[in-house]
């Protein structure tokens, strides 16, 4: 079987949580290019519906749903919609996420921490994503098994001066994938992370300056930010058969920007 072949996902119901812009749309027209019916699902409807309207005008199968991701109620139903639409839910990705630069700008250090803040980034990234597994579980275990994408940040992974609230929820993150994967893969469910690192998108620019965006570009292995392209294959592998063997993992995607530390002096490598 070829690399294209196993990356086929022909057959497969994906679910996206913040696919209506960002990393999540990426995602999700990855996904539907590779075969996979989606159900394009954001606190913003607008958002949700025109991703998945340009998904169809491509020749994809596509739903659109609110859904705020740490309400519970919200994922009964869409979860049930989805699955009268579309079939069983083989895949979830999930992605939402308070990056906006109201949210960010707030996200100070401990000493400073807005705990309105402080349970807003909790409630999305942790509790969202834990209601995410466990409403859709079940539509894959019905299914005969699936896979579980959920994004984390390599923010979770290292110590900073700021954005406090949302490193320590990422963490957490990574914890919940081990979980997940630890007590479903029996059931032939997989459940992996992706750590992106600087992602060149509209939010990015919107939370930090440009000196700040070249100081992170100059620190970086491969000589350019990431994209929402770049961690959108990441999510079609890990989604597909081609990682089939892999799970309880969170991948780093971040062009080297973590892996190393920069010398004081750097030499001309020419």
């Amino acid at each position: 079987m070829s690399a294209a072949d196993e990356q086929d996902l022909t057959g497969q119901v994906a679910l996206v949580t913040g696919a209506g812009s960002g990393i999540g749309a990426a995602a999700v027209r990855a996904l539907a290019a590779h075969g996979a019916a989606v159900a394009v699902t954001d606190l913003v409807g607008d958002s949700a519906e025109r991703v998945a309207k340009e998904i169809e005008r491509s020749g994809g199968r596509a739903v659109a749903h609110v859904l705020d991701v740490a309400v519970e109620d919200d994922w009964t139903a869409v979860v049930a919609r989805t699955e009268a639409a579309l079939g069983p839910i083989t895949v979830l990705h999930g992605n939402a996420a308070p990056t906006g630069g109201a949210v960010m700008s707030r996200d100070l250090d401990v000493a400073r921490m807005d705990v309105e803040l402080w349970d807003l980034v909790m409630a999305v990234v942790l509790r969202g994503n834990m209601l995410g597994c466990k409403h859709v579980i079940p539509s894959m275990r019905s299914a005969g098994g699936g896979s579980i994408v959920l994004t984390s940040s390599i923010k979770g992974r290292t110590g900073s001066s700021a954005r406090t609230a949302y490193s320590v929820a990422k963490a957490g993150l990574d914890q919940l994938v081990r979980m997940v994967a630890t007590e479903y893969g029996r059931f032939g469910i997989r459940c992996n992370g992706i750590a992106p690192g600087i992602i060149a998108t509209p939010g990015l620019r919107e939370t930090v300056g440009e000196e700040y965006v070249a100081n992170l570009l100059a620190a970086h292995l491969v000589p350019r930010l990431g994209t929402a392209e770049d961690i959108a294959a990441a999510v079609v592998y890990l989604a597909s058969a081609a990682s089939s063997f892999m799970t309880a993992q969170t991948l780093v995607i971040d062009g080297g920007l973590s892996a190393y530390v920069p010398v004081m002096s750097p030499q001309n490598t020419g």
